[in-house]
């Protein structure tokens, strides 16, 4: 019997955060764990935002640890951010394809990116992505 209805977005909200958490802690292993466990729930409920960022998070962490699963990820979260019109998650997940891109080389194809995540966060009026993307795009310019 599934859980009820109020207890199914708590668990997915608490277990994202544990996750993302994890990861920026370092605990890639504990955040891998958590992150796979985030992927299932929201995939068996049907829960495409906590889908959507469980794939960017996934993504993020292979970026430390595994770069070549993150181009999966990424790929996957942008299609259900879109679908789903998540625009502020969706700038997040362009700002992490584009540091995998720069990760492997491709210039052009992170500039790509960065400039569409600097586009949604600077129309939704984001105070603190902005900086982190202009970051990001003058150690473009610098490489």
């Amino acid at each position: 019997m599934p859980p009820s209805r109020g207890f199914i977005p708590s668990n997915l909200v608490i277990t994202l955060y544990l996750g993302e958490g994890y990861l920026l802690r370092g605990e890639y292993d504990k955040a891998r764990q958590t992150l796979g466990e985030l992927l299932e729930m929201a995939e068996r409920y049907g829960a495409r935002q906590s889908l959507g960022s469980g794939h960017r998070l996934q993504g993020e962490l292979d970026l430390k640890t595994n770069p070549k699963k993150a181009d999966r990820h990424f790929k996957e979260c942008i299609t259900i951010l879109q679908e789903i019109k998540a625009e502020n998650e969706l700038a997040r997940a362009y700002a992490g394809y584009g540091r995998y891109f720069r990760q492997q080389g491709n210039l052009a194809q992170a500039r790509e990116y960065l400039t569409k995540a600097l586009e949604i966060f600077e129309r939704l009026g984001s105070l603190i992505e902005p900086d982190k993307v202009r970051k990001e795009l003058t150690r473009l310019t610098e490489a």
